[in-house]
């Protein structure tokens, strides 16, 4: 199985594209904090630069209602892929293969083509709305959360 589910906010503005063929796709990064303890006890937080990749309606979506800060959570598949510089040598890319891409619920903002969606999924090559992004619950009290 290859799934792939990140939150984190954008480390820059999406990077907007279209194909030989005309198809949009959008490039950009996630900065996802973790925590971890060093030997000596320190807690200490390190920052993973994930990278995104979205096709279609979806990077059209991107494109227009993103920007570098926002949050997001991403639902996508991993796909490694090659190409060779200008030099001869070969580079290889790892990257998350968006299939959705929502803001946290509460945000002011979504990433939707309809007025009432505040989520956007779909395959790689044609994305559809998704609906409300309730799927984590409705907005709750932190009071009501049970961890």
């Amino acid at each position: 199985m290859n799934s792939v589910q990140v939150m984190g906010n954008l480390a820059r503005d999406p990077q907007i594209r279209a194909t030989k063929t005309g198809r949009a796709v959008a490039s950009f990064s996630i900065a996802v904090n973790r925590n971890y303890t060093t030997p000596q006890g320190e807690q200490r937080e390190l920052t993973d630069w994930i990278n995104v990749v979205a096709w279609g309606n979806l990077a059209e979506a991107v494109g227009n209602q993103l920007k570098k800060g926002t949050r997001v959570f991403v639902e996508g598949r991993y796909s490694t892929r090659s190409y060779d510089t200008p030099d001869g040598q070969r580079r290889y890319v790892t990257e998350v293969v968006a299939n959705m891409i929502a803001l946290p619920i509460g945000m002011s903002s979504r990433v939707s083509a309809a007025p009432q969606d505040q989520g956007f999924a779909g395959s790689e090559g044609d994305s559809q709305p998704k609906g409300n992004f309730n799927q984590f619950g409705d907005s709750h009290d932190d009071e009501d959360i049970p961890f």
